[in-house]
């Protein structure tokens, strides 16, 4: 069974504004560094990391396994 749809979530982040800007246009592969119990990995299926109409996958943890593509 997948699940195909749109995710919204809220999040306060204890981060100056442009590190955040970066992690999230230049380094996602990064983040499961930061937050390893919830993010497995993230990968770059197609496109380059920061560029308009990259396909990036992202696994992560949220009471259950969870795969999300954007």
């Amino acid at each position: 069974m997948s699940l195909f749809g749109k995710l919204e979530v809220e999040v306060e982040i204890k981060a100056p504004a442009h590190k955040f800007h970066k992690v999230n246009t230049t380094g996602n592969s990064e983040l499961p560094n930061f937050c390893p119990q919830f993010i497995q990995k993230v990968e770059s299926l197609e496109g380059e990391w920061g560029e308009e109409g990259t396909v990036v996958c992202w696994y992560f943890h949220v009471g259950k396994s969870t795969t999300i593509w954007f």
